[in-house]
């Protein structure tokens, strides 16, 4: 086995190492950025637009993330100035959390030590907190953001790279999250271009030649997914890892109408996240572009491909070519995923969603005068132990387990539930699920 191991491994050869480049402030000019700029095709039926990052800070809150342990005290800033944010002199600043602690409240929270966090630290622990009002952004009248890259060994190479900004990603299935920043890259040679990268939601950048493009009037069209707003060079479908992407020719935005230097903006230097930290992969707010943020892949020669086959049995949760409100998928599978979320929003004392999720059958509590959500669960998170809270964050539900009361409506018992630690049915009970209003709720 050792052997046979061996040959595999000298018959693909070594991995290709990663090449990171990093902004270059002083290098490019705002006219060649405008003439390379992208022709984007939102997706047939997008419902959720691009939108200018400025004002999008503007309207959020800047909170404290503790690690996924419980919820900050209050925000460090409501709203949050966009200034400051990215201030050198003078940015938001928070103590770090130091786990023994002892902490006002909750109690179950870690207190804070001596170190202070600040708000243009990379890994600083900021995030950003959006209202649900801003989701559908502004529209195609949003401005990008270009930064200039240089080779690492040839002189005679460069790249544009266009930020597109978006306040939330909706790829259901797990793939939803506040603040979504997008990004493609136009590579140059002796200052003409010659191919343009796509990051592909995170899998490794490719590049399609320029003179495969057809760009119109000099700008490359570029199809942005259907909720994910993730960049591709054709319409279709488009397998990344587990993601299922689809493009169309939606409405057309001339990102070159509005286009603006990174380096130029007021919150440049903010290295915090851009939406709220759920601390599930696929659920959490990105980081955006910042001072000193090396990117992978921007001079790749990986070819992008096609566009992949059309699924013989399209997920339900995927978009159509017809405009229509996007809902969370009326299966079991749809369900325990939404159980899942509620049992990892308990687990990290994540309020909002817990009293999201819960809705119905917290409002019929309350109704029996038991107090509103808001108040009654942060006593039943203080008696929950630290070992289970870790459980919960992790925990999954075991679909054999789960009862199926009607084609709409499941019963999800504390057996079904698979975590760390085992809980009883006197812990968390058994919950009932329904499909109201195009998404799972917990109703009792």
């Amino acid at each position: 086995m050792a052997v046979s191991l061996s040959v595999a491994l000298v018959a693909c050869g070594p991995e290709k190492e990663k090449e990171y480049t990093g902004a270059e402030p002083s290098q490019g000019t705002a006219a060649d950025a405008a003439r390379f700029a992208p022709l984007v095709r939102l997706a047939k039926g997008e419902t959720l637009e691009p939108m200018d990052a400025t004002h999008f800070i503007e309207r959020s809150a800047l909170r404290f993330d503790h690690d996924g342990m419980c919820r900050d005290e209050g925000p460090v800033a409501d709203p949050a100035d966009p200034r400051r944010l990215g201030s050198a002199e003078n940015p938001y600043q928070h103590a770090d959390i130091e786990p023994g602690k002892a902490s006002s409240k909750p109690v179950s929270c870690p207190g804070h030590g001596e170190r202070w966090r600040t708000s243009t630290e990379p890994d600083g622990g900021f995030y950003l907190d959006p209202p649900k009002e801003v989701r559908e952004g502004e529209g195609t009248g949003a401005p990008v953001y270009w930064e200039y890259h240089k080779h690492k060994t040839d002189p005679a190479r460069g790249a544009y790279v266009y930020w597109f900004f978006y306040a939330y990603n909706n790829l259901l299935g797990g793939n939803r999250h506040e603040g979504d920043w997008e990004r493609v890259a136009v590579q140059l040679r002796d200052g003409k271009p010659e191919a343009m990268t796509f990051a592909k939601h995170g899998g490794d950048p490719c590049s399609v030649k320029w003179s495969d493009l057809d760009p119109k009037g000099g700008h490359p069209t570029v199809y942005s997914a259907r909720g994910s707003h993730g960049s591709y060079p054709t319409k279709g479908y488009h397998r990344v890892k587990t993601t299922l992407d689809r493009t169309s020719e939606g409405t057309e935005w001339h990102t070159w109408d509005n286009i603006r230097p990174v380096k130029g903006q007021p919150w440049w230097g903010y290295a915090g996240w851009w939406g709220s930290q759920q601390h599930v992969s696929g659920f959490n707010g990105p980081i955006g572009p910042y001072p000193k943020r090396l990117l992978p892949g921007i001079f790749t020669s990986d070819s992008c491909g096609p566009a992949d086959e059309k699924p013989t049995d399209p997920p339900s949760d995927q978009p159509t070519d017809q405009p229509t409100d996007q809902a969370a998928p009326r299966t079991k599978e749809g369900a325990i995923r939404r159980y899942e979320q509620y049992l990892h929003a308990v687990g990290r004392e994540d309020l909002d969603t817990v009293c999201e999720v819960a809705g119905p059958a917290a409002k019929k509590a309350e109704d029996e005068g038991f107090g509103p959500c808001e108040a009654t669960f942060p006593i039943t998170f203080q008696m929950i132990s630290p070992t289970q809270k870790k459980a919960l964050q992790t925990a999954t539900v075991d679909p054999r387990k789960v009862v199926v009361r009607a084609p709409d409506k499941f019963d999800i018992p504390a057996a079904a539930v698979r975590a760390s630690v085992t809980f009883s049915e006197s812990e968390i009970g058994t919950s009932t699920l329904e499909y109201l209003k195009g998404n799972w709720y917990i109703t009792d």
